[in-house]
């Protein structure tokens, strides 16, 4: 009989301890509805990530980096962002990054020369081309880029601020875009700062993200004799542009646009 109530005193002891077990476990993994939410959004966010991140593909956009967009800081904000969202050549994915001068330091030649041997040369399957702070001579480059096409380049080139020609640039580019300048900014003043200090302004990367989606729903050339501020309207979405006006002729460009100052 000892033995009995020994076994029944055992058992209930161990069959204690398990409930109690499996209490702890409970009340450790549940979670309050906050928590739930919290753990929701977290995986939206995830979910959304996993959206942007980039795919293995053929097709290149060709980024220069010019001046006010060439410092080490500005170009790694920027590619940072690329290659999250796009890929980088290297990696087999979208963006073709140069860097003006460094990517053009070799065998002596100008940097209009080397551009072109860059664009007409490669084996690499251009989706497009867009020109940060385009330097001088750029549409010198472009402009051989178009007789080697035979003025039929089949994809767009976009420069956004540039510092080049804008006669040149607008007679090569499928659509330049410039901020509106202060009347009491020099020429001048405007050529020395651009080869020193970065102009990059907090909306630039989305601006730029926006064009590089721009570029890619076009699949292409843009096609010939349309409303170019449509398109930039389009690429830019929130952004206000109007045509910029030549201070000389008072003619407005086709392609060539001019951001709204704040």
């Amino acid at each position: 009989m000892k033995r009995i109530i020994i076994s029944i005193l055992l058992l209930t002891a161990i069959l204690s301890f398990s409930a109690c077990k499996k209490s702890n476990k409970t009340k450790k993994t549940s979670k309050t509805p906050a928590a739930q939410t919290a753990d929701s959004q977290t995986q939206s966010v995830q979910l959304e990530n996993m959206i942007n991140l980039w795919h293995v593909t053929n097709k290149r956009i060709c980024v220069l980096f010019g001046y006010g967009y060439n410092d080490e800081e500005t170009i790694e904000q920027l590619t940072q962002m690329m290659d999250q969202r796009y890929g980088l050549d290297e990696d087999d994915g979208l963006i073709f990054p140069l860097t003006y001068p460094d990517s053009f330091k070799h065998n002596g030649r100008s940097f209009s020369s080397e551009f072109y041997s860059i664009l007409s040369e490669s084996e690499k399957d251009f989706a497009g081309i867009v020109i940060l702070g385009a330097p001088e001579t750029t549409h010198i480059a472009l402009s051989r880029l178009q007789d080697f096409w035979e003025m039929n380049i089949p994809y767009p080139i976009i420069a956004l601020f540039p510092q080049d020609n804008v006669l040149g640039l607008e007679s090569t580019c499928d659509i330049v875009v410039e901020r509106a300048q202060k009347k009491e900014v020099t020429e001048i003043k405007e050529e020395i700062e651009a080869e020193t200090i970065s102009t990059i302004n907090p909306e630039d990367p989305e601006l730029i993200r926006n064009t590089l989606d721009y570029v890619l729903t076009l699949n292409g050339s843009i096609p010939k004799n349309s409303d170019l501020q449509i398109h930039v309207q389009q690429m830019l979405k929130n952004d206000t542009v109007t045509k910029y006006t030549d201070p000389d002729t008072g003619l407005k460009s086709v392609n060539h646009f001019v951001l709204a100052s704040e």
